[in-house]
């Protein structure tokens, strides 16, 4: 996937009061970042988008009014599991959001960190945004910018997503994340929820396969073309995934498999082999080291983030070797029982 440049680093602020601190996740014209609201003194999420130049100080105040209605319509219908957002700010030609802590993992970082899903894990997942997806479309609010960068995965397996109300706030047409861009919007048509349902099956698809059905050619121009004109390479990991995949991914919107037919399919994969797939062992997430150093009384300085890193990395050792019975008092039967799937 293609990256753009980081135009900020972790010693500027945001509006005078949020500070990124490390990079969560990469896309083309999107950056997401750990960081600290320092008037709080509590830890955020901070999306960074870049705005076009054209863009004018009453629009930009749209932008942001629609994002944060928007925000607030889906963390009523769906609370903890679309991330809250607490501001949206645009600050020299760039808009940030930033939305409540979320004591997970962007799904594309999982993906750079342990490889492809399982079918099975990857239907789970599908089922759990097709559930927000169904509230926001009920309600006529199309997401617009789904993609891995959108979805993050709790320590125990449950998604949360962000990113509602950023369709149109970008470069159109949709620049953010164009692999997965459904072919209207490399049209730059009207978009409806038809689009977050060729959003959702290139997801599945890079979750099995490793990679987005359609590849960033470098130019958001030129991904979008092969977006709308490239026939699409069959998904050869999928299994019984497949079939759902190739449905969500119909070039002709009214072609797509509809949710509720998305949704038996995926149910009937969970029941026919539900334990198929093993849920790793978690990550510890950074906001655990965030209140080790807050409790002591200290800032998050560079400092204290390499002794964060030094404790993951710890418990991630003692987790790991808990996991495989290798640290004194744990079982060695490899009788144990199964971890709950995703």
């Amino acid at each position: 996937m293609a990256m753009v440049e980081t135009h900020v680093s972790v010693h500027e602020s945001v509006a005078g009061r949020y500070r990124p601190m490390e990079v969560a996740h990469r896309e083309t014209n999107r950056d997401t970042w750990y960081g600290e609201d320092m008037a709080a003194e509590r830890p955020c999420l901070l999306t960074q988008v870049t705005l076009p130049a054209a863009l004018d100080e009453e629009s930009a105040r749209r932008t942001t009014a629609a994002i944060m209605r928007t925000s607030e319509i889906m963390v009523l219908l769906t609370p903890t599991r679309v991330a809250q957002v607490m501001d949206a700010v645009e600050d020299a030609g760039t808009l940030w959001t930033v939305t409540d802590w979320i004591d997970g993992t962007p799904l594309g970082q999982l993906l750079a960190q342990q490889g492809t899903f399982h079918y099975v894990r990857a239907a789970r997942i599908g089922l759990e945004l097709l559930d927000i997806l169904e509230a926001a479309h009920n309600e006529g609010i199309t997401h617009g910018e789904l993609s891995p960068g959108q979805v993050f995965v709790r320590d125990r397996g449950t998604v949360v997503l962000t990113g509602f109300g950023l369709a149109g706030a970008t470069l159109v047409p949709r620049l953010t994340a164009p692999s997965y861009a459904s072919p209207e919007q490399a049209r730059d048509e009207r978009i409806g929820p038809a689009a977050d349902l060729w959003a959702l099956g290139a997801i599945l698809y890079t979750l099995v396969e490793g990679h987005p059905p359609f590849r960033d050619r470098g130019r958001p121009e030129a991904t979008l073309k092969g977006v709308d004109r490239l026939p699409m390479r069959s998904p050869s990991r999928a299994g019984p995934l497949a079939q759902v995949i190739q449905g969500l991914l119909r070039k002709n919107s009214r072609e797509r498999m509809t949710r509720p037919v998305v949704r038996e399919a995926l149910t009937r994969i969970l029941h026919d082999d539900p334990y198929a797939d093993r849920e790793p062992v978690p990550l510890p997430r950074l906001r655990r080291a965030y209140d080790t150093f807050r409790g002591a009384g200290t800032t998050w300085s560079g400092r204290g983030m390499a002794v964060g890193t030094a404790l993951a990395v710890g418990t991630v050792t003692v987790a790991v070797l808990a996991a495989t019975h290798q640290l004194p008092g744990t079982q060695t039967s490899s009788a144990s029982s199964p971890s709950s799937p995703l």
